[in-house]
């Protein structure tokens, strides 16, 4: 016979076995990043929390022992797994409890959660800017039409050229064959009514939208970051580009 796990236990078993995160609003985690695992030494035995503010105690973590940093909160609080006396938990501790991580660890992620919302934000525009990487671009335009690298004592620049396109609609006319209702007669001696057909031989109307070139844009990167951002007249992200601060190195 087979038998559930309370709603409780399930619970448990998704947080320790890396089960679907319920994100915290506010907080940042490192799966969003390309990031390395960071791990944290424990200071003292330490409880630790299912949800912020303290909320569902998820047991006491074993003591010494390193653990997996996976988000930080607004406040400060962190989110790591590692051993309890329970078993294996994922779940929210002070930072005080921990030691190793540098003072401008916290500030500088911070800074680099700011830049990679901005940098999706342009992305779902199909918009770049000074600062973006070579893969961010990639994903924001596509793939170049030309591309070249080149190797100097500044380091490696790499141009991405672009042609920009709008549909246009066209109206295209091709022979059909048309079968109309002229009205309605009466058969003699039948009530229902015969239906007068008209056909004949003439012209379709059809719509067809046809990619046309309406300008170029060239991203020139230095050591894969853009460092400008050119555009020929007509082009649909206009003339300003948007910057955005380079990527930010929030590893130790």
């Amino acid at each position: 016979m087979r038998m559930l796990l309370p709603a409780f236990l399930l619970c448990l078993a998704l947080q320790v076995q890396g089960g679907p995160i319920v994100r915290e609003p506010g907080a940042i985690y490192l799966s969003d990043f390309d990031l390395p695992p960071i791990r944290l030494a424990l200071r003292e035995a330490a409880p630790c929390y299912f949800e912020l503010g303290a909320k569902r105690y998820a047991g006491t973590l074993r003591f010494p022992q390193s653990v997996k940093l996976d988000a930080v909160a607004p406040d400060g609080m962190l989110r790591i797994r590692g051993n309890a006396r329970q078993g294996g938990v994922a779940a929210w501790i002070d930072p005080q409890v921990v030691d190793g991580m540098p003072p401008d660890f916290i500030a500088n992620l911070r800074k680099a959660d700011e830049r990679r919302r901005q940098v999706e934000e342009l992305i779902g525009r199909n918009e770049v800017a000074i600062g973006m990487t070579l893969d961010e671009v990639a994903r924001s335009l596509g793939k170049p039409q030309k591309r070249s690298t080149r190797t100097g004592r500044d380091g490696s620049t790499q141009v991405f050229e672009y042609i920009k396109y709008k549909l246009v609609p066209q109206t295209v006319f091709t022979p059909s064959y048309a079968s109309t209702i002229a009205g309605y007669r009466p058969e003699p001696g039948k009530k229902l009514e015969t239906v007068v057909m008209r056909s004949g031989y003439g012209y379709g109307a059809s719509t067809i939208y046809v990619k046309v070139p309406v300008g170029t844009v060239t991203v020139n990167f230095l050591n894969g970051v853009a460092e400008s951002i050119e555009e020929s007249e007509g082009t649909l992200t206009g003339a300003n580009a948007s910057i955005v601060v380079p990527p930010i190195n929030v590893t130790w």
